[in-house]
């Protein structure tokens, strides 16, 4: 039997691996229950080493307001530069991207997506927050205010 800590997920079975035994594999799962697999079960799917991978792919939805659509193409810009020249934003795959994906009668809507480098959750967390600080700190400072997916029916 050996011990690893990997993070991995086969068909509908995802965990950390806390012991690979003969006959069957026991697993943590997200909500930290333990799980055993029959090691058969692994012929069969396809398996995902989560702690491999160099990176992790994050798309963010901010809507703004309608009134604003003039300024989205340089603030667009403008996150786009943010993204990639954050230390913690992995460019060795994709391209981080910010564009115009949504327009309702009440709001508009950015899309951003980019690729996070392979960290702790702490730290991942951090990082996602910090960029999202950022984004929303771009839009202001070109005189844009946040939006609302809610219809004001007043």
């Amino acid at each position: 039997m050996s011990e690893n800590l990997c993070k991995l997920q086969a068909g509908s079975i995802e965990g950390q691996v806390l012991e690979i035994g003969l006959t069957s594999t026991s697993l943590l799962s997200p909500e930290k229950f333990p799980v055993i697999v029959p090691n058969s079960f692994f012929s069969s799917q396809v398996i995902v080493n989560k702690s491999r991978a160099d990176y992790r792919a994050i798309i963010t939805k901010i809507p703004l307001q309608i009134e604003d659509l003039s300024k989205i193409p340089q603030i667009s810009n403008d996150v786009k530069s943010m993204l990639a020249s954050n230390a913690k934003v992995f460019l060795g795959k994709d391209v981080p991207y910010c564009f115009l994906s949504r327009i309702e009668s009440s709001f508009a809507e950015l899309t951003l997506g980019y690729n996070l480098k392979h960290m702790r959750k702490d730290e991942f967390y951090a990082a996602e927050q910090d960029i999202l600080l950022q984004a929303v700190q771009v839009i202001k400072n070109h005189g844009v205010a946040l939006g609302s997916t809610w219809n004001d029916t007043k």
